[in-house]
């Protein structure tokens, strides 16, 4: 009895910056004994799921090996999770496995090659087009910090450069960590601190709670970081549960981007 095998590409999508599911197959495969249809069920054999950057992609197959080509004029891809982007990128996916893409470049189409095998026999394959859009977590992750000055006052100065090819712009500020322990950024006598500045303009003038989130800049006041520029920042300034100045040496600060992306930036005063 030959043994019938439905292989499908699925597709989820939500929100701004989710992967789009547009396009149609190029082309679908099969050896003889083995049916192949096309299938637009998020759970299908091959599943691409971006409910959360990085895309997901997923070989839910019971017994069938992958072999995925990413190919694209607008993106790279990083298959390994090495920050290393290449186009064409390759990886293979064992029944069950999933492996997260990491993108770069411009929003735009990919050509998706599948290789099908089982037991290292040829069985398949499928070629499809899909449209991905670039989040700007993307760009954020070439942004660095560098700790300019940080003293007992409080009072800390730091700067952010992106060392990427595109602007990002910035919308919200956290802090997630410090060290030594502050309880939070402003709230001084008469709420007089500035809490940050960017390039000595107020950004934002909400007490920001080390590890409480992210707090909206003024309205207005998104910070845009073109590529290669530092832009210059002041807390001011870290207290203490108490709302006394409070001398911080390392910080991971939260950045968010107006597509409502966000990444960690590590400050550090040893670099």
């Amino acid at each position: 009895m030959n043994r019938r095998v439905f292989l499908g590409i699925g597709a989820t999508f939500v929100g701004a910056g989710a992967l789009l599911q547009t396009g149609a197959f190029h082309s679908v495969t099969a050896s003889r004994g083995v049916a192949v249809s096309a299938a637009t069920d998020p759970n299908a054999l091959l599943g691409i799921d971006r409910s959360e950057y990085p895309p997901t992609f997923t070989n839910n197959t019971e017994n069938l090996s992958m072999a995925v080509t990413l190919e694209s004029d607008a993106l790279e891809f990083d298959v390994d999770g090495n920050g290393n982007f290449e186009e064409p990128a390759s990886f293979d996916l064992a029944h069950g496995e999933s492996r997260e893409v990491e993108l770069d470049g411009e929003d735009g189409p990919a050509t998706i090659s599948v290789d099908l095998s089982s037991d290292g026999t040829a069985v398949g394959s499928i070629e499809l087009e899909r449209s991905f859009d670039v989040p700007q977590v993307a760009a954020i992750r070439e942004v660095v910090g560098s700790v300019d000055r940080a003293g007992n006052s409080g009072k800390y100065e730091f700067s952010l450069i992106n060392e990427g090819g595109d602007p990002v712009t910035l919308d919200g500020f956290g802090v997630d960590w410090t060290d030594p322990n502050a309880a939070q950024v402003g709230g001084g006598p008469g709420n007089s601190d500035s809490i940050l500045e960017a390039e000595g303009t107020q950004v934002v003038d909400q007490i920001i709670s080390v590890g409480g989130g992210i707090v909206d800049v003024i309205s207005g006041e998104s910070v845009t970081l073109p590529p290669d520029t530092d832009v210059e920042f002041e807390f001011n300034r870290f207290r203490d549960e108490n709302g006394d100045n409070f001398g911080v040496d390392d910080a991971d600060l939260v950045v968010r981007a107006e597509d409502g992306s966000s990444a960690v930036v590590e400050l550090r005063v040893s670099g």
